[in-house]
């Protein structure tokens, strides 16, 4: 019986090791039924979207001018802005810039002005971390959250 446990406890243990290691893209379906896909990406990253015929998706560029926590009551004019290259297997390359306007390092509700439209796809950053504090951020320590949506 101890024999048959722990060979179940391994067999747990492992499958939930690989849930949490993997950092495979999540879809799901949102309120009006459209397929979406969260997209975690470092930067000068690029993934292959699937589902796409070999679409990809580039971080190649940034500027942060956020401001930090501690003085945002005081600050005008926060933003962070991500440069992004798509292509598709039609070899067109679209370079789009998001944005995440204001004191916030994540966007916590589904609607956003700040979307790109572009190849049959919706881009909307969601987050970009770290957010600045005293210390200066090396652009290879950024990642950008983007959220894809399918356009029908």
């Amino acid at each position: 019986m101890k024999k048959n446990s722990l060979k179940l406890a391994i067999i747990l243990l492992f499958l939930a090791g690989s849930v949490l290691c993997c950092k495979e893209k999540e879809i799901e379906i949102n309120k009006s039924g459209k397929n979406f896909t969260y997209y975690e990406l470092r930067f000068n990253e690029t993934t292959v979207m699937p589902n796409s015929n070999n679409m990809t998706i580039s971080f190649v560029g940034l500027s942060d001018n956020r401001c930090p926590k501690s003085i945002c009551h005081l600050c005008w004019g926060s933003r962070a802005t991500v440069k992004m290259c798509i292509s598709n297997s039609k070899s067109e390359n679209i370079e789009i810039d998001l944005s995440i306007i204001g004191c916030v390092d994540e966007l916590d509700n589904e609607f956003t002005l700040n979307y790109v439209d572009t190849l049959g796809y919706r881009f909307n950053l969601i987050k970009l971390s770290p957010y600045p504090d005293i210390d200066t951020i090396k652009e290879n320590d950024y990642t950008a959250k983007i959220k894809i949506i399918r356009n029908e």
